[in-house]
């Protein structure tokens, strides 16, 4: 979306009256920038294969749509790993929980792995 949209979207969701809310995330952002994600999750399989990868053991993404998009794109994925909570910052939390309820990879555990065909 770019720093300045990121910069209005998160400035709006900390001045919002109801509190900064996962329920609110992605509809926060369609508000200010006109879409909830604007990134090509198709593309990213381009440079894994313009480096020749066509197998990741160990992936580190909450993006649901990313690894999707490597899958289809012919690049298996060993283990899908989740994001150990204790890395998670604090001010991230709204996010992280909008994330999980928009169906991002969560693993089945806190720092736990997760085997993906």
């Amino acid at each position: 979306l770019g720093e300045v949209v990121k910069f209005l979207v998160y400035s709006a969701r900390r001045r919002d009256p109801a509190g900064d809310r996962h329920e609110a995330y992605f509809v926060g952002t369609n508000d200010v920038a006109g879409v909830c994600d604007l990134r090509f999750q198709a593309q990213a399989p381009d440079v894994l294969h313009g480096l020749g990868i066509t197998r990741v053991h160990r992936w580190l993404s909450m993006s649901h749509l990313k690894s999707a998009a490597l899958r289809s794109a012919g690049i298996a994925i060993v283990e899908h790993v989740a994001l150990p909570e204790f890395m998670i910052p604090a001010q991230t939390h709204v996010e992280i929980q909008a994330k999980r309820a928009a169906g991002y990879f969560t693993g089945v555990g806190a720092g736990s792995l997760s085997r993906v065909k």
